[in-house]
């Protein structure tokens, strides 16, 4: 059983929340990880609306996994937040890296309105983070910009074709240099926090699938 997670490249901003946290996690993994190490393969994926669908393909092709867990920094949230659903909607409010900014438009043609996330124990994630003192909730709403079309597309690429490959996705807030640096009134979550989380939610997921971590 392998688990793919991935974060987002900073782009033009430099900075991204979720490509530190993947980058930490690959260079760094923490201590009650290690026994995963053979099953983790760590991702950062393009800023593209053209690019992001091929991107996660080639990822979930080189590595078979089991599980996605897709991370994404969210402006303004003040907590970890696990998303229920994707949504078949691009409405972007700032561009992508290649400057696309589409507005009320649907991701697949021909897909449903909205998929469901299929990562096993969303709430006992939440319900651990929360414990240990890491704010922590559900979401219903993944956004309308690259974090939910990455969501959205991938859960339809599995639909159809038959995989069993449950995904998920985690926002989680910015980082203390990004509110210093772009955002000096938003939320944010020092990285060790988010590291704690991501961790604690990898242990959940291989326990919820009954595995053993070794």
């Amino acid at each position: 059983m392998s688990i793919l997670v991935t974060g987002f490249d900073a782009g033009h901003d430099k900075v991204n929340a979720s490509a530190a946290l993947v980058s930490s996690l690959r260079d760094d993994l923490p201590q009650q990880l290690l026994p995963l190490r053979p099953r983790l393969h760590f991702a950062i994926l393009p800023l593209s609306i053209a690019g992001l669908r091929e991107a996660v393909l080639a990822e979930i092709a080189a590595c078979q996994p089991k599980f996605c867990v897709f991370t994404g920094q969210a402006r303004g949230r003040n907590k970890v937040n696990l998303e229920r659903l994707a949504t078949n909607l691009r409405d972007f409010d700032s561009p992508d890296i290649e400057g696309c900014q589409p507005r009320g438009e649907r991701i697949e043609i021909d897909g449903p309105a909205a998929y469901w996330s299929t990562l096993p124990g969303q709430e006992a994630m939440i319900e651990r983070l929360n414990r240990q003192g890491i704010p922590a909730a559900l979401s219903n709403h993944a956004g309308n910009h690259l974090c939910n079309q990455l969501l959205y597309q991938t859960l339809h690429w599995a639909q159809q074709n038959g995989s069993g490959l449950a995904c998920g996705f985690v926002h989680i807030p910015p980082l203390p240099i990004q509110v210093r640096r772009q955002w000096p009134e938003t939320p944010f979550m020092p990285l060790e926090m988010t590291r704690a989380a991501l961790a604690q939610i990898l242990l959940v997921l291989v326990q919820q699938a009954g595995a053993s971590p070794s």
